[in-house]
Formats: structure tokens, C-alpha cells, sequence
């Protein structure tokens, strides 16, 4: 069952709508407005920044749509963050295998695990490399320096005990 309102409410409702559509847009396009004014002050040549940017009143032109967009990242620059974080994580989930697992695992399942991931990280660059991925092997072989830091300090921790860390 719908409760409509009767037409004359529903007109005032309609109404005051409309009115608050409207006071929202004349924000919206003197926010434009400005967002353009900076954009063109930011791309003008320093020689000509500050001269005739901004008409009279000190408030920028009138929406002009020809403003040119800059993307806000490159391609590339999305790969390698996105690299530089894969790399992280398995970082992380490397140590956390190391620190958690350690005391679960006999010393032949800890050595045969971590050199195994160790051995496979520092080959793969080799393959990414002939396939032309550069930036993912650069990724790979930090994980495998990581690895290999993480195998010196469990051989330390196993075998060398009695020592010092250098």
C-alpha cells in the first residue's frame, strides 16, 4: 500500500527540491570555476602566470570545458607500485613463515623449505628477464636478496649458534 501525499504537498516537496538541487549546483560550478582557474594557472609558463589569468572581481572565468586533463598516475608508475607492494607481501609472508613455522618444523623441512623458495626466487629473474618483464624480475630477485637474508640468519640461529651475528 503506497501513502501518497496529496498534489499540493507533493508540489511544495517537488518545490523546495528543486531549490536545494539548484543552490548545490551554483556551488558545484564555482568550485569549477576555480578548479579551472588553478588548473590554467598551474600549465601557464612561469613568464606568464599572474598576467591576465584571472578577470577583473579576482574570481576566475566562466566554465570553459577545454581545460586539458592530466591522468592523475602513468602506467608505469602503477606497475611498479604495484610491483614494489606484490614484493612486500611476500616479504612479509616470507618472514611471518620464518618466525612462526620455525619451532613447528624439523631443521630438514625449515632448510629444504626456505631453500627452495630462496633458489626459485633468485632464478626467476632469469626467465622474467628473457620475457621482457624487467620490473617484475628487479621485484623477484629483492624477494630473493630478502630470502637469502632470512636463510643466513636461520643457518646463524641453527648452526651457529655460539656466534655473533657478523
Amino acid at each position: 500500500m503506497t501513502n501518497l501525499p496529496p498534489p499540493a504537498e507533493e508540489l511544495r516537496l517537488l518545490d523546495a527540491e528543486l531549490r536545494q538541487l539548484d543552490l548545490r549546483r551554483a556551488v558545484l560550478l564555482r568550485r569549477r570555476e576555480w578548479l579551472i582557474h588553478t588548473l590554467r594557472a598551474a600549465a601557464a609558463p612561469p613568464s606568464a602566470q599572474g598576467v591576465g589569468t584571472t578577470p577583473v572581481g579576482g574570481r576566475p572565468g566562466t566554465g570553459v570545458s577545454g581545460a586539458a586533463r592530466r591522468p592523475e598516475a602513468t602506467a608505469p608508475g602503477v606497475q611498479n607500485v604495484l610491483l614494489v607492494l606484490g614484493g612486500v607481501l611476500l616479504t612479509v609472508a616470507a618472514v611471518a613463515f620464518t618466525l612462526v613455522s620455525w619451532g613447528h618444523m624439523g631443521i630438514a623441512g625449515r632448510a629444504l623449505v626456505l631453500g627452495a623458495l630462496t633458489v626459485a626466487a633468485l632464478g626467476a629473474p632469469v626467465v622474467l628477464l628473457r620475457r621482457g618483464l624487467r620490473s617484475t624480475a628487479e621485484a623477484v630477485a629483492a624477494l630473493g636478496t630478502i630470502l637469502t637474508v632470512l636463510d643466513a640468519y636461520a643457518l646463524h640461529e641453527v648452526a651457529f649458534s655460539g656466534t655473533d651475528g657478523p
